[in-house]
């Protein structure tokens, strides 16, 4: 039976997927060697000139933490850099030539970004930390420490899986996390949209949008808080539920969340080779 081009283009084909998603690593590889080998360095090298200088110290906690909340902001970011192989004229012919569906080079290239990297950075980070581990203990084991420990302590103390139990009449610690896990998606999802707006410069044109958005929110807030503030000290009462405002948030962030998804695919489907001057190029 016949089936029109536009159907083949949103049908996924595993066989076909795989053989995409392999060329989309073979393409990134660059990306993803210096991912690991960033977040090595991020471990290795400090603890080498702690160990230098100051023999009886140790950095490998430090960089922990401060590895967390990279790897962290890069998942949060990484969506705005959807397009970012396709900047060229070429890399966008390269990509129309190849033998698969838009769902299936769209759906490649956002696992490339959001789980090859990341795990990229994870590796790198363990082989580093082992690395600095065995350093330490052959020149002076006082100052043996593992970074792994920063990321165990850090999520234990950090209060993501016991939100709001400090709280009287508290929700339950998996309420709380899937609380920040909406709102950590809907802020990934928010770049997604940026990226897919933004070609040229997107991670650092999506990062200026978000802090200008961030600080127009504030002031619609603030703005809100004085309105409410003078209709309490007229003597009218408003009656706020816990649970209508939870939903409304899980709503709110569910419609941003499919919205910046679908805007961000259709996009990628339809880029042309020629796009654009001012937002596309």
């Amino acid at each position: 039976t016949y089936t029109p081009y536009y159907i083949k283009q949103h049908i996924m084909n595993k066989n076909r997927f795989l053989q995409v998603l392999r060329w989309e690593l073979l393409l990134s590889k660059r990306q993803i060697t210096t991912m690991a080998l960033t977040f090595f360095g991020m471990v290795v090298i400090p603890q080498i000139l702690t160990l230098v200088f100051r023999s009886s110290s140790s950095s490998a906690y430090t960089m922990g933490i401060l590895c967390a909340i990279a790897l962290f902001a890069y998942m949060l970011c990484s969506g705005a850099l959807i397009f970012s192989s396709l900047r060229s004229r070429q890399q966008r012919i390269n990509d129309f030539m190849l033998p698969a569906s838009n769902k299936e080079k769209f759906v490649a290239r956002y696992l490339v970004l959001v789980v090859a990297m990341p795990l990229a950075a994870i590796a790198g980070f363990f082989v580093g930390d082992v690395l600095q581990y065995l350093m330490s203990l052959i020149i002076n084991s006082d100052a043996a420490q593992w970074a792994t420990t920063a990321l165990t302590e850090g999520l234990n103390n950090s209060g993501i899986f016991h939100f709001y139990t400090n709280l009287d009449d508290a929700p339950s610690p998996l309420e709380g996390f899937f609380a920040i896990l909406f709102g950590a998606v809907m802020q990934h999802a928010c770049f997604l949209f940026f990226g897919s707006i933004f070609h040229k410069h997107p991670l650092r044109m999506a990062i200026l949008t978000w802090m200008g958005l961030g600080i127009v929110l504030l002031m619609i807030g603030a703005f809100a808080a004085r309105i409410l503030a003078e209709f309490l000290h007229s003597g009218y009462t408003i009656t706020l539920y816990d649970a209508w405002l939870k939903a409304l948030y899980y709503i709110i962030n569910i419609i941003i969340i499919v919205f910046c998804y679908r805007f961000a695919y259709h996009r990628y489907t339809r880029l042309q080779v020629i796009n654009n001057q001012w937002i596309n190029k």
